[in-house]
């Protein structure tokens, strides 16, 4: 099977059935969080449990947009422009990259820069958060660090190479002046991590597929 998945609008129906069960970079966060004293913390508890339940019911859990959200996916497609003009390269869409080695591994990178073997993470800040990103050098963006390194580990490189060297992290409000609109961060990828990254990852689908297994043997839930 193709690593790469085309063909599919992200959002889809389809391409939300693709990502059940599966990690994915958005949320590889949630799994990399810890509580008091090294304990499981709630986020990743409430991920964990998320993931066990579309693994068993086969689907996933419809989430509200909010109009913060709406507004990145309407304006994600003039940044991608923006940032085509700007670097004068071609980005390549995609749907889904599955992860090279761990089964139930994927991502959905924003675009691919074949000519610099990279990619393109955007993000679409409320107004002052984007302005805070100019201001500051992206410290805003700096929240998106695991997400970045998840999409480096899942995406094979280009000519010839093995990795992909880097991701622009890309921050875009297209009411700001011209030379404003669009700010964007380089962030290198870092093999040390990833691999302490793809550890836990391992550990916690791991996890998953035990306590599944266990309740699939279940015959009346907790019921006397």
């Amino acid at each position: 099977m193709n690593r790469i998945i085309r063909g599919i609008e992200q959002g889809s129906p389809e391409w939300m059935a693709l990502r059940i069960g599966r990690i994915g970079g958005s949320r590889i966060s949630d799994l990399l969080t810890e509580g008091r004293g090294g304990a499981e913390s709630l986020t990743k508890r409430k991920y964990k449990n998320e993931l066990i339940r579309e693994r068993l019911t086969g689907k996933k859990l419809e989430t509200y947009k909010t109009p913060a959200m709406q507004r990145g996916i309407d304006l994600e497609p003039l940044a991608r422009s923006w940032f085509e003009v700007k670097h004068n390269v071609f980005v390549d869409q995609v749907a889904i990259v599955l992860h090279p080695t761990i089964e139930g591994g994927q991502c959905s990178p924003d675009g691919l820069v074949d000519s610099t073997n990279s990619l393109i993470e955007i993000k679409i800040p409320n107004p002052e958060n984007h302005l805070d990103n100019i201001l500051t050098g992206g410290k805003q963006l700096d929240q998106y660090y695991d997400q970045v390194m998840w999409q480096l580990a899942c995406v094979p490189g280009s000519n010839g190479n093995e990795k992909r060297e880097f991701c622009d992290l890309v921050s875009y409000d297209p009411d700001m002046p011209d030379h404003l609109q669009g700010f964007v961060k380089r962030i290198y990828r870092d093999d040390e991590y990833i691999q302490t990254m793809q550890n836990a990852v391992i550990a916690f689908l791991s996890e998953i597929e035990t306590i599944v297994n266990n309740l699939k043997e279940i015959k009346n839930g907790n019921n006397p």
